[in-house]
């Protein structure tokens, strides 16, 4: 996938002062119009597989504070990464990945399903969930996650 030129605040929507709840409230629009877009034919949608991971790397960079920091004085982020690099929780958020996700789960412990991310403190199962990826759902709890209600 090529660089971006857009910045985190374009692709999300929002304003540079925004506070989190209005990036959240965007970020969760920006899923509802994938949820709607995913049943069309793939070369109908209006958001491919690969802007729905620019939503999400930008929201991963504007909604964690030190990346937020570090994006408004440098204008640097990261717009792609690898999918080798990717963690149960981002492979949980985006829908189109779906086998990437069960195949790192056939290998995965309990553990590993129910561990909650250091930065985020949330599971692969909360990220589908907010990410409207019933498939991930469905295979998370097939799997044994625990669903964090705490």
């Amino acid at each position: 996938m090529a660089a971006t030129t857009l910045t985190p605040y374009e692709i999300l929507q929002v304003k540079p002062l925004d506070n989190y709840f209005q990036l959240r409230v965007a970020y969760r629009l920006r899923i509802h119009e994938l949820k709607k877009d995913r049943p069309n034919f793939p070369a109908n949608r209006k958001i491919s597989p690969e802007t729905f991971r620019l939503i999400c790397r930008a929201y991963e960079t504007l909604s964690d504070h030190e990346k937020r920091k570090i994006y408004d004085s440098s204008k640097e982020w990261t717009s792609t990464l690898p999918l080798m690099k990717y963690t149960l929780q981002q492979l949980a958020g985006e829908p189109d990945l779906a086998p990437q996700l069960r195949d790192r789960l056939e290998k995965a412990t309990l553990r590993q399903i129910d561990a909650k991310d250091p930065k985020t403190d949330q599971t692969p199962l909360y990220c589908a969930a907010r990410a409207c990826n019933v498939d991930a759902v469905y295979h998370l709890t097939e799997q044994g996650a625990e669903p964090d209600l705490a």
